[in-house]
């Protein structure tokens, strides 16, 4: 089966994250569909369009509605707009955010991702309640012109999207929303 347009894409895991193993023991950390903070991000392509960018097979960063559940206005449970059948989906490529195709993570020409940098203060200032510079990290995956990895870049207000890639807190930002570049 190949799509014309979308990918195909299976949710890598359940399509919601309910535990966490901590020191080796599963912990339940959400028992309800409505936070869009436990729905699982990660898919693998099943299969690509013609002439996709994206191989099949890749572990795929998706949107976080792509494999969500939700409850409608009547308290039904309905699926998200790109479920196909048989815990598949078709997930447009403007809703795949990073890619691993087997030599490490990519990120479409319109994204990049970002690590957040921690909050550095002057002795004459200091803020407890900051852990973060604001606006402010190092690139950490990129394939747009003039932003390589390791760049200390800022961004604009709300233009952050928070993931957990590889264990690590980072920064989905459309490259159009970096405004400087500190290197």
């Amino acid at each position: 089966m190949i799509p014309r347009w979308d990918y195909l894409v299976k949710p890598l895991g359940d399509e919601h994250i309910t535990t966490k193993k901590i020191a080796g023991v599963d912990f339940v950390i959400n028992t309800s569909i409505e936070d869009a903070k436990y729905v699982n991000r990660l898919g693998v392509v099943l299969s690509a369009p013609e002439g996709a960018k994206i191989p099949v097979g890749s572990i795929v960063v998706v949107h976080h509605n792509v494999f969500r559940t939700y409850l409608d206005m009547k308290g039904e449970k309905r699926k998200s707009n790109e479920y196909f059948r048989d815990g598949k989906y078709l997930v447009p490529e403007f809703k795949i955010y990073l890619y691993n195709n087997g030599k490490g993570w990519e990120a479409p020409d319109e994204y990049c991702f970002v690590s957040p940098m921690d909050y550095v203060h002057d002795s004459d200032v200091y803020r407890s309640d900051k852990k973060e510079e604001e606006h402010v990290g190092l690139v950490k995956y990129s394939s747009a012109p003039g932003l390589n990895q390791g760049d200390k870049v800022g961004f604009t207000k709300n233009s952050e999207y928070e993931f957990t890639i590889d264990d690590e807190k980072l920064y989905r930002i459309r490259v159009q929303d970096i405004c400087i570049n500190f290197n």
